[in-house]
């Protein structure tokens, strides 16, 4: 039986890098210490470099990638596991002081190129259908700040830093920010997918707060009504609707012939503005207050 898998949100972002054409030398060069910075291990004895990668597109990059720059593969292992999902695939070539020798900061271009390496080794993205975040793996300190401040200096993109047990994490959690990292990197289609989602959410936002507005605004002109009519019957009871003045008689019974009418309604047939019956209802309420609580 064979099962299919979904795809994460963030595989979909790799398989297209995947397919963006190498640039030059010196920007291949300097996504391979993106890879290297992000899933690179040196194994001392061997005088190997191991790349351990979950994503089987950043693994095709990165084999690509090697070949476009002449670095020789000296084996791939596929590492099984109950859970495909944590399957990972292990690259490892010899090591090479040359590919150190390079600085991804100096030049946007090369920025850009180391970048996508690190998205691509040890990147991840929530479906922004859920929640914004975006987060790179990184584990040494001088390569995070030095990323987050050339993001900053490059790009204006906010980044931040979190320390775990094992790992370091630069993270962006705007989506402003992280639509120009991406944007940054190479990605189109999955970008004008995010843009969509965004505006939907934004317009879903939108409604729920239109709705929540007009449902409190309902309730709060609800327990107004209801206070003003308690009010008036507290009066009528206790010395009755004839004794106001006859501005004040004249809304008191207007109010209780429409309870269901709202103040811009109920001013329209007495020919007062929505201002004006209100301050008149106050007037109301304050001499029912000496009689007893009318909240």
């Amino acid at each position: 039986m064979v099962i299919l898998l979904r795809r994460t949100f963030s595989e979909e972002i790799k398989e297209e890098l995947v397919k963006i054409p190498f640039g030059s030398r010196d920007e291949a060069r300097s996504e391979l210490l993106g890879f290297i910075k992000a899933r690179g291990d040196f194994d001392v004895k061997k005088r190997q470099l191991v790349f351990s990668l979950h994503s089987f597109a950043a693994s095709r990059r990165l084999l690509n990638l090697m070949k476009y720059i002449s670095v020789p593969v000296v084996e791939i292992v596929v590492e099984k596991s109950h859970n495909i999902r944590k399957r990972f695939i292990k690259i490892m070539t010899e090591y090479s002081e040359s590919f150190m020798q390079i600085d991804p900061f100096s030049d946007v271009a090369l920025f850009v190129s180391f970048l996508r390496g690190l998205f691509l080794g040890g990147g991840s993205m929530t479906d922004p259908k859920h929640h914004y975040h975006l987060e790179i793996n990184l584990f040494e300190e001088d390569v995070l700040l030095s990323t987050k401040k050339a993001l900053k200096f490059f790009f204006n993109v906010n980044s931040g830093v979190v320390e775990l047990p094992n790992t370091r994490k630069l993270y962006i959690k705007s989506i402003r920010d992280i639509m120009t990292f991406l944007e940054a990197i190479g990605v189109q289609e999955k970008l004008r997918e995010i843009e969509r989602i965004v505006t939907e959410r934004r317009v879903i936002s939108d409604v729920n707060r239109t709705v929540n507005f007009i449902e409190a605004n309902a309730v709060r002109t609800a327990e107004s009504t209801a206070r003003q009519v308690k009010a008036i019957e507290l009066i009528q009871r206790r010395m009755g609707l004839d004794k106001l003045p006859e501005d004040l008689r004249k809304v008191a019974f207007a109010r209780l012939m429409n309870k269901e009418l709202s103040l811009r309604e109920l001013g329209k047939r007495l020919n007062l503005t929505k201002s004006q019956l209100y301050s008149k209802l106050k007037r109301i309420i304050k001499i029912a207050e000496r009689f007893g609580d009318v909240k």
